[in-house]
């Protein structure tokens, strides 16, 4: 399962707050931009959609899309610096 440490939880009910979505959904695509592997985006969404999983983590719902499975032995963090949030996804130890 995907693990969400306190620094991502805090952007994520951030981001719900400034955007009135009720959470955020986690989807990837085949390649990114640079061709490197999978794209992950995140964005704010009203809810789930069809075959979503549904995270509830502390009041900061996430939705993970089926294509984002493969992101269940991950850890997603966030960073914050000059007013602007990055997530990044990390390996468990």
């Amino acid at each position: 399962m995907l693990t969400i440490t306190e620094d991502a939880l805090d952007a994520i009910r951030l981001l719900v707050q400034q955007t009135d979505a009720e959470g955020v959904r986690i989807s990837t695509s085949d390649y990114s931009l640079n061709g490197s592997g999978p794209a992950v985006q995140l964005e704010p969404a009203p809810g789930p959609e069809d075959g979503d999983s549904v995270l509830d983590a502390g009041g900061a719902k996430v939705f993970l899309a089926p294509t984002a499975a493969a992101l269940g032995d991950k850890v997603l963090d966030a960073e914050v610096g000059d007013g602007e949030v990055r997530f990044e996804l990390h390996e468990q130890d």
